[in-house]
């Protein structure tokens, strides 16, 4: 999902203030992870409505006719396509990345229009902000089929065939946003469905639906608010972590195959060893490392607020900034990036590399990897499918030998040792 905040609209929507993206220059960011709060929440949360289908045409529709349109005219590129990495505009939103209390303020109107060429939704996202959403969010319209395409961070590409979803507040006349935005589309007809999301306490509900979760026996991701563990597992491990800014929860099965590794393989691959995290966001696994009994963990992101994220994890964690055993680095290659990697420090030094990101990046940095890994050390790679589990073979098995995986739900976690051939 990609989703447009419109930073100057009303902010009685009911958003929290996390996310994962970036263009501070636009006249809205584009954030991704903001979905996995708001969207949830108004596809589970709402009450049942009667949403109403409408359709608008337009007076130049003869006119766009003639010039050989039958859709949105696409006068300028869109703006907005694909998925950026991190916004600084959530630094300014929120800095600690804490929740924001200041939410809700009534109902909002939601209107969906679906199956838009992909070429267009940047055009159409940045009129409906223009003209008063609150945000809006572009969609795969295959999502959930076998047609589903990934995008990941990074790709200059937009989904065939998207579903846009616009947020407005309540008292906005609709209708007249969407004549307007069919005049100044030049379009013929925009078929849209306009549902009503009742007020709520959104903080109240985000944190009910963060519960702790059990990675495995004895250990578990516990959201800081949660008060206790269910009987009997009180004195099991608990990686404790404010849910949501950054990627690394517990909720997604590469994270809990990842920190299930690190469980399993304490004695020989964390218990006083040098820890990397590849990727941290949320510190969870650099964290779980140190918990388990790590002399040192490093952890690496390409996106500041993951950084600034994990930092204040470990805070949660008792891990203080004063006590040494937690770096973190912003490796985003730019001005803000906290410090240079000390390549000293890891090259030929490191006993454990860990990685829980996305198949193109984990088999590209193999080489870099199997740099860091000392002789008899270890990698732990995941964010890989099944399917995908040879060309990571492939990919380590140059440096690293014994390369096993598990899986959970169709996700693998990768692990080998390291060998003696020279990175």
């Amino acid at each position: 999902c990609v989703d447009f905040i419109n930073p100057t609209a009303s902010a009685s929507l009911p958003l929290l203030r996390r996310s994962t993206s970036h263009r501070p220059d636009a006249t809205m960011a584009s954030v991704c992870n903001v979905r996995c709060a708001v969207r949830a929440l108004l596809r589970h949360a709402r009450v049942p409505s009667t949403p109403s289908t409408r359709v608008l045409s337009s007076a130049r529709a003869s006119a766009a006719a003639a010039a050989g349109f039958n859709g949105f005219i696409t006068r300028v590129s869109p703006t907005h396509r694909g998925r950026p990495a991190q916004t600084r505009l959530t630094s300014t939103l929120n800095p600690e990345g804490t929740i924001d209390a200041n939410l809700g303020g009534g109902s909002v109107d939601q209107v969906r229009i679906t199956r838009i060429d992909g070429s267009n939704v940047g055009e159409l996202s940045d009129v409906l902000l223009s003209l008063g959403a609150t945000c809006c969010s572009v969609e795969d319209a295959d999502l959930g089929t076998e047609r589903e395409t990934e995008l990941y961070a990074g790709d200059d590409k937009v989904w065939r065939s998207c579903d846009v979803t616009a947020m407005f507040a309540s008292g906005v006349d609709i209708d007249a946003v969407m004549a307007d935005a069919v005049d100044i589309l030049g379009v013929k007809t925009i078929e849209y469905v306009v549902e009503t999301i009742p007020d709520n306490d959104w903080v109240n509900v985000v944190m009910d639906s963060f519960v702790p979760i059990k990675v495995g026996d004895g250990l578990w991701i516990v959201p800081e608010w949660a008060k206790t563990l269910p009987e009997g597992e009180e004195e099991g491990l608990s990686v404790v972590l404010e849910p949501g800014l950054a990627f690394g929860t517990g909720e997604h099965p590469t994270t809990r195959l990842c920190l299930g590794w690190l469980r399993d393989n304490a004695d020989e691959c964390v218990e006083g060893k040098h820890v990397v995290d590849f990727g941290t966001g949320s510190g969870v696994l650099a964290i779980g490392a140190l918990l388990m009994g790590a002399k040192k963990a490093t952890g690496v992101d390409v996106d500041p607020l993951s950084v600034k994220s994990a930092r204040r994890n470990a805070r949660l964690n008792g891990i203080t900034d004063d006590s040494k055993k937690l770096a973190l680095f912003c490796a985003d290659g730019s001005d803000d990036g906290e410090s240079e990697l000390p390549a000293d420090e890891l090259d030929g030094a490191v006993d454990c590399v860990v990685a829980n990101i996305l198949v193109g990046p984990v088999t590209q940095l193999a080489p870099l990897f199997a740099r860091y890994a000392k002789e008899g050390g270890s990698v732990c790679v995941s964010g890989v499918l099944v399917t995908q589990v040879p060309a990571v073979k492939e990919a380590y098995g140059e440096w690293f030998d014994d390369l096993s995986y598990k899986e959970e739900g169709g996700w693998a976690v990768v692990s080998g040792v390291r060998n003696s051939t020279p990175a």
